[in-house]
């Protein structure tokens, strides 16, 4: 199974990956190849970090399944990490934007179980979240959130992420019913 978490930038997607992660070992973590750099603290456990030359290098010879522009960065799936979930040996966890949502959904389509959460959060919250990690451009973060949001009728779950742990409750519910 491959469960999906969208939404805004500051909706706490990443922050909730690691908790499922730490409380879950039957859940593994799907990377994104990106050419956004590295936050402070952040290490190659997160994402597969490469130049933008080396991005459309993989793009070119077919490396990465689907990818989207995302704040002046490219993010995108790698095949051999959809391989991975398709031979359904582990769960994945994923954080992806809202068009690559609908790209792996009809790629997965007959072969492998997917699941998306949307998670959203009161603009004010997402300001002051986008703040305390010091992100350098937090209207360009806004800017997004209102064509991301159009995209909430696509995903099987949304979810009003205003409290941690009560967020990773109602996801651990969602995995394990699905």
């Amino acid at each position: 199974m491959l469960i999906i978490l969208s939404g805004c930038s500051g909706a706490g997607k990443s922050t909730l990956i690691r908790g499922l992660l730490k409380k879950h070992d039957n859940i593994k973590f799907m990377k994104t190849c990106t050419t956004r750099s590295r936050r402070e603290g952040e290490s190659d456990e997160s994402y597969v970090f490469v130049t933008k030359d080396e991005f459309d290098e993989k793009l070119k010879n077919g490396e990465i399944f689907e990818y989207e522009e995302i704040h002046k960065n490219f993010y995108g799936t790698l095949n051999s990490s959809l391989e991975k979930v398709i031979e359904g040996k582990s769960h994945y966890i994923k954080d992806v934007g809202v068009l690559g949502v609908l790209s792996l959904k009809k790629a997965l389509k007959n072969k492998a179980k997917i699941v998306t959460i949307f998670l959203t959060v009161p603009k004010d919250e997402l300001i002051k979240r986008l703040k305390e990690r010091h992100e350098p451009d937090i209207d360009l973060r806004l800017s997004r959130m209102e064509f991301e949001l159009s995209y909430i009728k696509n995903y099987d779950y949304v979810i009003n992420n205003v409290n941690y742990e009560k967020t990773l409750a109602k996801i651990e519910k969602i995995i394990a019913k699905e």
